[in-house]
């Protein structure tokens, strides 16, 4: 069987059969397998496939479709492992990539990566994952490099092996199955114990076939296999990438052609060998970046100073700020966020598992460094008397230490992005969370201003900071801009200005302004002093 219907491709308004939107792509899959029974029991060997037909229509998503078996005798011997679980539901990309990533060619801008990537993160965190990290090379890759990487950061990420290079031969045998718009097969006197088989068309990237590979492939997607109470195909290709090789060794091949109505043809054949097949391209020869020790957050004392914090836990301070110590973190471990004292005469810096430093004044009152977190750590802030302290998880859990008050969390809801940052009212009675996209969550005596929540961003929102008052806040995007709410006026951005980093947060000592910090310890003033940097 093959799909027919057009995929959405643009606005929330867009229709399949509208012109003006980008056209539609194609997707197969292709798995070849012997199924054994468990224990002594023997049975004939049986294969599946799953591929695309030449029937397909010239527009459209071509899903799974289920054929007769292959001829070609691949087994698969003596396992009974099955993938890791497969999400519940089916997630459409968020943002939808099509609005960032042409189709008319192979497309590696930034604009298209960050999309691809921030919903491929979304799709992650939906799982309990964390974020997709590039390798230091990425950009130094081909297009194939780079879809044979990101399928292996797909498997490292749930603990499966990933596969060791790219095949001379199957990188060959990926291009005839880009060229003809279909699943590759693994060449005649190829040993292949196992393999499994993904194609994509009319898709401008390779993070972007990924994405529609592995998470909007399932109940609710235009697979054709996975519609009403047919769910035979359902997520095929994602089973495809996690499948249970046994890689001793198993190797890829990966292609991308323009042979898609002139646009880009994905491949990708996965398969379980043996020996050493040549190889084009290894996985060790992908170099990662160091371990971050970029500022991560900042806090303020009034509009005499302010204090930087690195993912190392190194603070830096500038102005009338004095700095305290840093905090020595043990391997493994990377602050998130930094928060002053209410006077202050010290501040406290956060892990992402919650350990808690504090310097100066700032007392210890407790942390989640014991606990198990269903989500990372993400931010903090102190009560007014700096007796206490709120910690916030990515899923917009609340933890509460000292005498800080809970007044309620997200803990418990299915967000359509992670949370990102804490804010608490002046007198303490309440707080607010801010997601990536800006949604705002309000708890206690914190009153809703707005929210960018339904406005599709150019950047997404990394932090936030409430007015003097707090009858208002600003929220800030990595690219710096600025959305104001409430009684928070809006003192100016870098919105428009090409940053030599991203922003990671701000902070707001008076109602005159605010600073915002990037991730290359740059500080951006409006309306308030500049004290300095380590730009």
């Amino acid at each position: 069987m093959n799909l027919t219907n057009d995929l959405h491709a643009g606005s929330p308004e867009a229709t399949p059969s509208d012109p003006a939107k980008r056209p539609g792509f194609r997707i197969a899959a292709s798995v070849t397998v012997l199924l054994a029974a468990l224990a002594i029991v023997v049975i004939a060997p049986t294969a599946v496939t799953h591929s695309r037909s030449a029937s397909t229509p010239e527009q459209g998503v071509s899903m799974i479709s289920r054929s007769s078996p292959t001829s070609q005798d691949v087994t698969r011997a003596g396992s009974s492992e099955l993938p890791p679980s497969n999400p519940s539901q089916n997630l459409a990309p968020d943002p939808d990539v099509f609005d960032y990533c042409t189709a008319s060619t192979v497309d590696l801008s930034s604009e298209c990566q960050f999309a691809s990537l921030e919903a491929i993160d979304h799709g992650r965190s939906s799982e309990g994952l964390g974020p997709m990290v590039l390798p230091a090379n990425w950009s130094a890759m081909t297009p194939a490099e780079q879809l044979f990487v990101a399928t292996n950061l797909e498997r490292t990420a749930r603990g499966l092996r990933p596969f060791e290079g790219m095949s001379t031969v199957l990188d060959s045998a990926a291009m005839g199955g880009a060229n003809a718009n279909t699943d590759a097969t693994p060449p005649q006197g190829f040993p292949a114990s196992y393999w499994t088989s993904n194609w994509a068309g009319g898709v401008g990237s390779p993070l972007e076939s990924i994405y529609l590979w592995m998470y909007d492939d399932g109940p609710g997607s235009p697979n054709v296999d996975c519609q009403g109470g047919n769910t035979s195909g359902c997520w095929g290709h994602r089973d495809d990438i996690l499948a249970p090789f046994a890689c001793s060794p198993c190797v890829i091949g990966a292609a991308v052609s323009e042979a898609f109505q002139g646009e880009p043809s994905w491949s990708e054949l996965m398969v379980d060998t043996v020996g050493s097949p040549a190889l084009a391209f290894s996985w060790s020869e992908v170099s990662w970046p160091k371990p971050s020790t970029g500022v991560v957050g900042m806090t303020a004392i009034a509009s005499k100073g302010y204090w930087l914090v690195t993912a190392t836990g190194s603070v830096h301070s500038f102005g009338g700020a004095p700095n305290y110590g840093s905090a020595d973190l043990p391997p493994g471990q990377a602050a998130v966020a930094i928060a002053a004292t209410p006077d202050g005469a010290g501040y406290w810096v956060v892990t992402s598992r919650g350990a808690v430093y504090g310097f100066g004044d700032g007392h210890y009152f407790g942390s989640t460094s014991n606990v198990r977190l269903a989500a990372p750590i993400v931010g903090m802030t102190s009560t007014p008397d700096g007796e206490g302290y709120w910690l916030v998880a990515s899923d917009g859990g609340v933890f509460c230490f000292g005498d800080a008050k809970y007044h309620g969390s997200t803990g418990n809801r299915r967000l359509n992005r992670p949370v990102v940052g804490i804010a608490a009212t002046p007198n303490g009675l309440g707080y607010w969370l801010v997601a990536s996209d800006g949604g705002i969550f309000s708890f206690g005596d914190a009153g809703f201003h707005g929210s960018t929540g339904s406005i599709r961003l150019n950047r997404p929102v990394v932090g936030m900071t409430p007015s003097f008052d707090g009858k208002g806040y600003w929220l800030v995007a990595s690219d710096g801009g600025i959305f104001s709410f409430g009684d928070a006026h809006f003192h100016g951005s870098t919105g428009n200005i090409t940053l030599a980093a991203p922003m990671v947060g701000m902070a707001s000592p008076e109602a005159s302004g605010y600073w915002l910090v990037a991730s290359d310890g740059g500080i951006f003033s409006f309306g308030v002093p500049f004290h300095g940097s380590m730009a």
